[in-house]
């Protein structure tokens, strides 16, 4: 699986890419507008892990981006501070938007990727 990570926690960009570099191709940012402008480049991403709170670009703005770029782009939202109405907001941009929130064990990580068809990707 192609996976784009986007946190401006280094600590935490780089526990996932022990978890996951073995099992998936990763690109990792932690800077949010150079994340956006990558992506503007090349959107071959199965799965793209964002962090909600962040400098710059905050993840609502940086979803809009994406889903302006990919509407049907598979995001995982990872976050320890995100309210309801945050996520509604959120869900207009793409309803299939997941999320997890820190801390979360890797192994919930896991299943979670398990969960996009990856095949069906527009």
């Amino acid at each position: 699986m192609n996976i784009l990570i986007i946190d401006d926690e280094k600590i935490f960009t780089d526990c996932l890419s022990s978890h996951l570099g073995f099992q998936h191709d990763l690109s990792i940012f932690n800077d949010s507008i150079e994340a956006l402008e990558h992506y503007e480049a090349c959107q071959d991403y199965d799965v793209v892990i964002i962090d909600y709170i962040m400098p710059k670009l905050n993840g609502d703005e940086l979803i809009k981006g994406i889903c302006k770029i990919k509407p049907f782009q598979n995001i995982i939202i990872s976050s320890g501070d995100i309210n309801k109405s945050d996520l509604n907001k959120i869900k207009k941009f793409n309803n299939s938007i997941k999320m997890i929130l820190k801390p979360f064990d890797l192994s919930d990580l896991d299943k979670l990727l398990t969960t996009f068809n990856v095949g069906e990707l527009l």
